[in-house]
């Protein structure tokens, strides 16, 4: 029974109109981002003297004295941040960029080298999706790199199209009176909101994966393959010195749970305030409304700062002032799992009229 009852919530959710226009525009978008991108590497290939020497491996090689000065240095910056920040008090956390969390991730960094003798050797560290490991030496896009910027952007695209089906499950129902239908036939409404939950986040998670093989088909076919060693981490901490392409597998779990995480927010909204249109447009301002409470120094307390992971591994170069992988966790869950509970109370005990 569950599992028609979930093929046909499916197959309510595939509006063909609505997918074949989508899929238009995705494709549209990828098209011209993928030409984009491709166009630096034409250009370079352009300006490029066959004469001149090949470029040399890129990265910072330090020596033991070097490291041992850079962990003085940057532990003398800590405590002068530290007592800037007792100075300045609440003001401090009205910032997206948190310079203490930074610095005492750079300390970390210093010692991982030190401890692993990691001495002239060229070192390069994942900061960020614009900076190490997405150009290769000479300036030119790698695949990893290329796949990691589209992984971003389609993850983006699939967002708004994740809370479009998802914000309407339930609310298409309430408008045209179908779901005393639905209540009508042998089924619990906790099965009925799962079966929709999980059609949504199925449908979703297909286009994901579509999106992910394009771009790795294109990512290889198109751009050049360097790998080199970067040095990654996880929440400003846990260093290892890992293949540059890692940070595909990176990107792609991040950007999903990012992704599914807003998606299941338009199906919250949708569903509690049985309102397409509110479904859409209220995930679609959290960004914005992040973005003020990280200027009042509340940000890091709000679901989009919370849900925004790629901050603490090295997919976002900036950490918002106060937060932390442990606090984020903390309130992304708090958030979520209250989201799931109104939902379920919404679907269970307020009435049908």
């Amino acid at each position: 029974m569950f599992n028609n009852l979930f093929l046909g919530e499916m197959k309510k959710s595939f509006g063909k109109v609505f997918h074949l226009v989508f899929g238009l525009i995705f494709i549209l978008i990828f098209a011209l981002m993928t030409f984009s991108i491709h166009e630096i590497n034409v250009q370079i290939d352009l300006w490029d003297d066959p004469s001149d020497p090949p470029p040399t491996e890129e990265g910072d090689t330090y020596t033991e004295e070097d490291v041992d000065l850079m962990i003085l240095i940057t532990e003398a910056q800590i405590e002068t941040l530290e007592k800037q920040k007792n100075l300045t008090g609440f003001s401090w956390y009205q910032s997206n960029y948190d310079q203490i969390y930074l610095a005492k991730a750079s300390l970390r960094y210093y010692n991982y080298i030190k401890d692993n003798e990691l001495y002239g050797i060229p070192l390069d560290y994942h900061e960020g999706m614009d900076f190490s490991g997405i150009f290769m030496s000479g300036g030119k896009v790698t695949a990893d790199g290329y796949i990691v910027q589209m992984l971003a952007i389609i993850s983006s695209i699939l967002m708004i199209y994740g809370i479009v089906i998802a914000s309407g499950s339930f609310s298409k129902e309430y408008r045209e009176g179908t779901i005393k239908i639905l209540f009508l036939r042998p089924i619990t409404r906790t099965k009925l909101l799962i079966s929709k939950a999980l059609s949504v986040l199925t449908l979703s998670s297909i286009a994901y994966v579509i999106g992910f093989i394009l771009t790795v088909i294109f990512g290889y076919s198109l751009f050049p393959t360097e790998y080199k060693d970067l040095i990654f981490s996880f929440g400003g901490g846990a260093f290892s010195l890992l293949r540059s392409d890692f940070q595909i597998f990176i990107a792609f779990f991040v950007y999903y749970l990012e992704m599914m995480s807003m998606v299941f927010i338009g199906f919250f909204m949708g569903t509690i305030l049985r309102n397409r249109i509110w479904g859409i447009v209220i995930p679609m301002l959290l960004s914005g409304i992040g973005q003020f409470l990280t200027f009042t120094g509340l940000g890091r307390f709000f679901i989009t700062d919370a849900l925004n992971f790629s901050q603490y591994v090295g997919l976002h170069p900036v950490v918002t002032a106060g937060s932390n992988i442990f606090l984020s966790l903390g309130v992304y869950l708090f958030y979520m799992v209250g989201m799931a509970v109104l939902t379920y109370l919404s679907v269970n005990k307020r009435d049908l009229a």
